[in-house]
């Protein structure tokens, strides 16, 4: 496989591509999910952590966008169609063979048949351009650093799996799964290396999504601090350069060319409105400082309160 090209990649090479897109796609499902419903749910078709969708249509974008690398804007334009039309395909058939809709944008402007609608449209467009121009390069060069017999090794194994996973989930959706019960135990036994690595994942997600919040109201604490501070900073000076001036208003009065010159004394609007500044800063001093004596007296009150109350009766 490693010698037979499509495009400017090898089979071998694609289906690396395939299984690794499929499982990180798996991963960003059960993490949106997560935070969405704050719990963990597998969104999976098959019982394994794998999203064939995202798999295939990761390998048709690489095959069919490579060529247009050197365009952002087409690279963008193109993946919204391809992923607009791969999602209404798979959604539509899953429909029609399982008779039940894997996801459903119903309640989405402008959706086709509940199957796909603009935002998510354009949202695969974005997460396409991400792909090509960040996440592709890395994943390439980790692959072409794999030894090619490590390789097939991998690519056997996730193979192997997949398709047993595909067999037994299709056989248990069908009408001969709902008769056996053996089929659902081995089902559930498939299950349960991905539900464990779903939990975890979503665990993860929960704790981050915690953290932030708690960064974010941290952040907003200290915004609010730092804004009181400075507007507390900014009312002082304003007082003290009130006080300056009205005490330089002052000595221009008294002196001998203001009393010679009556025009060069400051007027009464401009002195008026300096001694406001002065007496709005002196106001909200007082009613600052009797608030804390009230808050005071209130402390020192539940304190005797809580003094005088009888030990057993706070046992």
């Amino acid at each position: 496989m490693s010698h037979i090209f499509l495009g400017s990649f090898s089979l071998y090479e694609l289906f690396l591509f395939f299984f690794l897109y499929s499982f990180l796609g798996w991963c960003s499902e059960v993490v949106f999910a997560t935070l969405k419903t704050g719990k963990f749910v597998n969104r999976g078709f098959l019982n394994g952590p794998v999203c064939p969708i995202y798999g295939t249509g990761v390998a048709l974008l690489l095959l069919c966008l490579t060529p247009l690398k050197d365009y952002p804007w087409a690279v963008f334009a193109v993946s919204v169609v391809l992923c607009s039309l791969l999602e209404f395909l798979t959604g539509f058939l899953l429909e029609k063979i399982f008779h039940r809709k894997w996801w459903d944008y119903s309640d989405r402007k402008f959706n086709i048949g509940g199957f796909i609608c603009p935002e998510m449209s354009l949202l695969w467009g974005v997460a396409a351009v991400a792909v090509l121009y960040g996440i592709q390069p890395t994943f390439a060069a980790l692959i072409g650093h794999l030894p090619l017999l490590a390789g097939y090794i991998l690519l056997g194994v996730c193979a192997a799996a997949f398709v047993t996973d595909l067999v037994f989930t299709l056989l248990q959706i069908s009408a001969l799964g709902k008769r056996f019960k053996e089929l659902q135990k081995i089902n559930a036994a498939l299950r349960l290396g991905s539900d464990a690595l779903g939990n975890a994942l979503s665990h993860a997600a929960i704790k981050g999504a915690e953290k932030i919040g708690e960064i974010r109201q941290n952040g907003n604490e200290k915004l609010d601090t730092l804004k009181e501070n400075g507007a507390h900073a900014l009312d002082n000076l304003r007082y003290r350069n009130a006080k300056r001036t009205d005490n330089l208003y002052d000595k221009i009065e008294n002196s001998r060319l203001a009393k010679a010159f009556p025009a060069l004394a400051p007027s009464q609007k401009r002195r008026e409105k300096v001694r406001k500044t002065i007496r709005d800063w002196e106001k909200k001093q007082a009613e600052n400082e009797s608030a804390r004596t009230d808050a005071d007296g209130q402390n020192n009150k539940a304190d005797n309160t809580s003094a005088r109350t009888d030990p057993d009766e706070q046992k």
